[in-house]
């Protein structure tokens, strides 16, 4: 009968008990990790994460055509450059080391134990038999503030010869600070160097994708200038061996001098277009490597206008940049910190903390039957912290602050220029392009009437020559010109974080 009491005390103590353990073990295990907590006001785009697919290099199963404008490779080549993956898979290392540095002090940790003691005492003709039977389920919650909590539930049963008791248990002890202490110092000290190795590898990635996309651009625009250029010779030497046919037709004149002259042009001009089509071959391979595709794939290039800027002032640029940069918005994340740190620093010149420990034994059975018992004690720990290391602490953070400051400042002085000058750029030789092609017309038909005029007798070939070689120059420089206002468009792109923008609205179309 003693046995079933036993019993019903004990599944009783759990039921109470249980559901105590419980309520302290949901908060705590939050799924949300601490780096997801950082990066306020960033938003990073993520690049698609499997690997390039190793027959890039093979000529075999690629028969898909890439059409590439200005706008539609940047989300290619962000998802595809070998380089942003790597920087962006440096960030994720980064921020999981600090959820490991940050979730091994804000442990929780549960325990079950059982423990089995047996022992007898003798004195003359007595014997005294002792037996002890313990099983406790406690858990250990570690919080990043250094509050220590420890709660446990248990039964205990015991004997001494014949007596038997059993009774359930509970409890609990907490360490909890008031003050700014030094270890609660150090491990925000700790805490914002590891934050701090975030920010500078966020900040990488940053700078990474902002200078993988300006190449990316910068290699398009220079490929599209190449065909421009290689269309332009080979229009050149089309219109010179239309020339020479007409000379051939003409009856009655000796153009054997001027003939020659001609074959020599169209030579050099033929020369000059198999130079640019050779580079044009080779610009392509770059390009294709920049955004990551296939080397044997088919590529289109479209010239669509892409100028995400029209219709800014430089003063409204500047502002809407600042404010949304993705490098500015982290080094202000990091100031912060680094504020947080001197608050407590200059708090920290007591260690105080509260202890607090309570156990109770319950109503029990057998020899403890009827019997219960409790116990609590709080009491205060209070230690000065050495003045050298808070002063030391406060120098990091003063240190740090300033650190951040000045790099912000800096920050802001790059955009300020970086924004300016290619803003200026494209509006002045977007204007000096529009200017050449609305002149082209004059060139052509000062060539065309050139024509009529040496088939009359009117103009020597020389001149002729000269004429068309003006309107090559012309359409050159044209081209030159559309490459110029292309290439500050990307690096106005980088310096304002506008490649963020337009990654974020690919991604959402």
């Amino acid at each position: 009968m003693q046995q079933n009491t036993d019993q019903t005390h004990s599944s009783t103590g759990h039921r109470c008990l249980f559901p105590a353990v419980l309520l302290l073990l949901a908060p705590a295990c939050d799924s949300t990790m601490p780096s997801q907590g950082l990066g306020n006001g960033i938003r990073l785009p993520v690049p698609a994460l499997t690997l390039p697919s190793p027959d890039r290099f093979s000529p075999e199963n690629h028969d898909e055509t890439y059409s590439l404008s200005a706008r539609s490779l940047i989300p290619i080549a962000f998802d595809r450059q070998p380089d942003i993956k790597s920087s962006f898979h440096r960030f994720k290392s980064e921020e999981a080391r600090y959820d490991f540095f940050y979730t091994s002090r804000d442990s929780l940790t549960p325990r079950l134990s059982t423990s089995n003691s047996f022992g007898d005492t003798r004195a003359d003709e007595t014997v005294e038999r002792t037996r002890d039977h313990t099983i406790e389920l406690g858990v250990e919650k570690l919080f990043f503030d250094t509050t220590e909590l420890d709660v446990a539930v248990g039964y205990r049963a015991d004997a001494v010869d014949e007596a038997i008791g059993s009774h359930p248990f509970i409890s609990a002890n907490l360490r909890y600070p008031l003050w700014a202490s030094r270890e609660k110092l150090e491990r925000t000290s700790e805490e914002i160097f590891w934050r701090n190795q975030v920010d500078d590898a966020q900040l990488n990635y940053i700078q990474t994708v902002r200078w993988k996309l300006q190449h990316t651009l910068f290699e398009f625009h220079e490929v599209v200038e190449l065909r421009q250029r290689v269309e332009n010779a080979t229009r050149w030497q089309r219109d010179l061996e239309a020339l020479t046919r007409q000379v051939d037709s003409v009856e009655g004149r000796d153009f054997s001098a001027d003939r020659r002259r001609l074959d020599a042009e169209i030579a050099t001009i033929t020369a000059e277009v198999r130079n640019f089509s050779g580079k044009f071959e080779v610009d392509m391979e770059r390009l294709k490597a920049a955004c990551g595709l296939p080397f044997h794939a088919k590529v289109e290039l479209v010239e669509d206008p892409f100028n995400p800027f029209e219709g800014f002032s430089h003063e409204e640029l500047f502002r809407l940049s600042v404010e949304t940069d993705p490098e500015i918005a982290t080094l202000q994340n990091a100031q912060r910190n680094a504020e947080v740190q001197l608050d407590l620093a200059r708090r920290g010149r007591w260690d105080l903390a509260l202890l607090l420990d309570g156990s109770s034994n319950l109503e029990g059975g057998g020899e403890h039957e009827g019997v219960s018992d409790w116990s609590a004690s709080v009491g205060f720990d209070v230690s000065a912290v050495d003045r050298r290391v808070t002063d030391s602490l406060i120098g990091q953070a003063e240190a740090n602050i300033a650190r951040f400051h000045q790099a912000i400042a800096s920050r802001q002085n790059e955009v300020y220029v970086d924004t300016f000058e290619p803003l200026l750029r494209i509006e002045t030789l977007g204007k000096s392009r529009d200017e050449l092609i609305a002149n082209l017309p004059r060139y052509q038909a000062d060539y065309d009437n050139g024509v009529v005029e040496y088939l009359a007798g009117n103009l020597n070939v020389d001149d002729l020559l000269k004429r068309r070689e003006k309107l090559f120059d012309q359409e050159q420089e044209i081209s030159h010109l559309t490459f110029m206002v292309g290439a500050n468009v990307s690096e106005l792109c980088a310096a304002t974080g506008k490649f963020f923008e337009l990654l974020e609205q690919a991604n959402n179309d």
